[in-house]
């Protein structure tokens, strides 16, 4: 089990994490997620809120109480247009800011998080269905403990 201490906490990061990378939107990549992998992710009523970021991300998440597998799908990426016709400080009309979840991971466009799926058999065979999925370009298995943000995913 991996932990990160900070000042007064212990965060547990003991889950299996997959980044996807793919064109399709959050609702169909949940929608074929669902299909291939005989999951019911559905829309969490709250989105990963960042107040401080002014971004969000979106959430679907399933508990499977057959498996004790709990299964999140977040998008990694917000996508913020700003309009800049009042503030006269720009030519253009619109600035268009984007925000990662995971910024040394701005490639992956999904994560799956999932608590439980610990066998590398399971997480390999998971990783060939997700890539079976057309429109996923590829997706593949990260290691929570290379990344720095890696406190983003704790929710």
């Amino acid at each position: 089990m991996s932990k990160v201490h900070t000042i007064g906490f212990d965060f547990d990061h003991d889950y299996t994490l997959i980044g996807i990378h793919s064109m399709l939107e959050d609702y169909h990549m949940a929608f074929y997620l669902n299909q291939e992998l005989k999951l019911y992710l559905s829309r969490f009523k709250d989105d990963l809120d960042f107040k401080s970021r002014n971004c969000s991300f979106s959430l679907y998440t399933f508990d499977d109480e057959v498996t004790y597998t709990n299964w999140s799908l977040i998008s990694n990426k917000h996508v913020s247009v700003n309009d800049l016709a009042l503030s006269n400080r720009n030519l253009f009309e619109k600035e268009t800011r984007i925000s990662y979840l995971i910024p040394e991971k701005k490639q992956v466009d999904y994560f799956i998080k999932v608590d439980g799926l610990e066998d590398e058999k399971k997480i390999n065979t998971t990783l060939q269905k997700i890539n079976r999925i057309h429109k996923v370009i590829t997706s593949y298995s990260i290691d929570v403990m290379e990344l720095k943000s890696r406190d983003n995913l704790i929710f």
